[in-house]
């Protein structure tokens, strides 16, 4: 193999890694903050700012690595990207900072990007994946769970066709363990929406049909 040909593939599968990483970062701009102000992020992430407060913030780089943002009340959101690694990237708002003995001060942070992209916790903490089967059923199914750890607090929820909740049973760890046992026979035969649910969040909603 050429080495010219090597190194595209090295460069392809770097950037492969690289999106598989990305992430998005959130500062929250209050009435005359930020929140993080300062904030350190991957190569390839994505940078938003979400207004929380009343004011309204026009947010400047001083490298001028992006036009001015007017972060307006209504919690309004400014995004930018492709930021270069290995880069510090000085902002600050203009209408709530100001110059002193040649140091701006007051509303001002930073996001500094790494030169290589390391973990981030969406990478090393997968989200759970989720399968009941068999499917259709005659009402003794098994559930499954994906990147099930000790700390989640999962619940498997089942809505009829109409969105009536019927059943709402806990996630136990053997339902990483070739899989978790449910009784369904009493239920009407019929359709029905299998929710996983976490600290009242949805993570995933699938189709169950059971033939009692």
């Amino acid at each position: 193999m050429k080495i010219s040909t090597r190194l595209t593939l090295m460069v392809v599968l770097l950037l492969a890694q690289l999106s598989a990483l990305a992430a998005t970062v959130t500062i929250e701009v209050g009435d005359n903050y930020y929140s993080p102000e300062n904030v350190t992020i991957n190569p390839g992430d994505v940078v938003v700012w979400r207004n929380v407060g009343s004011g309204v913030h026009p947010t400047v780089s001083e490298t001028s690595a992006w036009s001015t943002f007017i972060i307006s009340p209504s919690n309004t959101t400014s995004t930018i990207s492709s930021l270069a690694a290995g880069t510090t990237y000085k902002y600050y708002c203009s209408a709530h900072s100001f110059v002193s003995n040649g140091t701006r001060q007051g509303m001002i942070g930073s996001i500094t990007v790494r030169t290589v992209a390391t973990p981030t916790l969406a990478a090393r903490d997968l989200a759970p994946t989720l399968s009941v089967y068999p499917n259709p059923s005659r009402g003794l199914v098994t559930v499954s769970v994906s990147q099930l750890s000790a700390k989640s607090d999962l619940k498997l929820r089942l809505n009829n066709i109409i969105g009536r909740e019927i059943r709402t049973v806990a996630v136990r760890p053997e339902a990483a363990d070739g899989g978790m046992s449910i009784n369904l026979s009493d239920l009407p035969a019929g359709m029905y929406f299998y929710s996983l649910v976490q600290n009242d969040k949805v993570l995933a909603t699938k189709r169950l049909i059971l033939q009692n």
